[in-house]
């Protein structure tokens, strides 16, 4: 059985380099990438990576390229994938480095999936389907982590975002989300984690500080923020000293690359 169940998107992410976000007219492309991306992609290729066992549910199209998908055959990544004749997911992402800009089509994950059956120690429902997500957070005898992420406000309604935070264990958001959320529900700051980019992170009021790390790309920072998280609970750390090495494990990504070749040292690092 896997420790961690991951509900959320495999995307084809397509990545325009840029200088900056433009306020006005135009901004020139310095390059194109095309790769694997997707909240659920991301914390489960990072979470196997990081030593942790993981299933990942999802929805894609039965077109999705292949050799994007080469990630996630791993062994310690188990698959539960639904196949729609819809293209995609594919989101486009404008990338200035400490900012970006994503326009989203959801292809399959415009629909609700079937039942799954999680019995995982813990289960992160991130961005995908609300309704899909709902019947799984209502069946599910996990720990349920949501984390809405940038879905929060344009997929989200107010009554459903509620209800799911309601039936959560555990609640991750970044500051922009927690301030929207916070405008019309009371959060509980007991079971709340909110990441602060490059001053860290606060739970239950405190904030556990990361290190300041030299200008670079932060794409994807925040799925290898929740990747160690994770990790390290699979460890046997607390919440708070797994936030701690969490942020220890997003600095090594940041500073080695997405793609690093040398693997995590926990017992150096955390």
């Amino acid at each position: 059985m896997s420790f961690l169940t991951v509900v959320g998107h495999i995307n084809i992410d397509v990545i325009f380099d840029i200088k900056q976000i433009p306020s006005f007219g135009s901004e020139e492309i310095r390059g194109i990438d095309r790769k694997l991306g997707g909240t659920g992609a991301n914390i489960a290729r990072f979470s196997a990576s990081l030593g942790t066992p993981v299933t990942l549910v999802s929805r894609i199209s039965k077109n999705f390229p292949q050799d994007l998908l080469a990630p996630l055959r791993n062994e310690l990544i188990t698959l539960s994938l639904e196949t729609s004749d819809e293209e995609g997911p594919v989101c486009y992402i404008a990338d200035a480095k400490d900012n970006q800009i994503a326009y989203m089509y959801q292809g399959p994950m415009s629909n609700a999936g079937g039942d799954f059956v999680i019995d995982s120690k813990y289960c992160h429902f991130a961005t995908s389907n609300p309704e899909w997500i709902l019947n799984l957070m209502r069946k599910s005898t996990s720990i349920k982590v949501l984390d809405p992420g940038q879905e929060i406000k344009y997929r989200w309604k107010r009554e459903k975002l509620v209800e799911a935070v309601r039936m959560a264990d555990l609640v991750i958001l970044n500051e922009p989300e927690f301030n929207y959320l916070s405008s019309f529900t009371r959060v509980d700051a007991e079971k709340t984690i909110v990441t602060l980019g490059g001053r860290g992170a606060i739970f239950q009021n405190e904030l556990i500080p990361t290190e300041i790390i030299a200008r670079t790309s932060s794409l994807g920072a925040g799925d290898v923020f929740r990747a160690g998280f994770y990790s390290a609970i699979y460890r046997g750390m607390k919440i708070k000293e797994a936030i701690s090495c969490a942020n220890t494990v997003t600095g090594f990504y940041l500073r080695n690359g997405m793609n690093a070749s040398e693997p995590f040292d926990w017992e150096e690092e955390c």
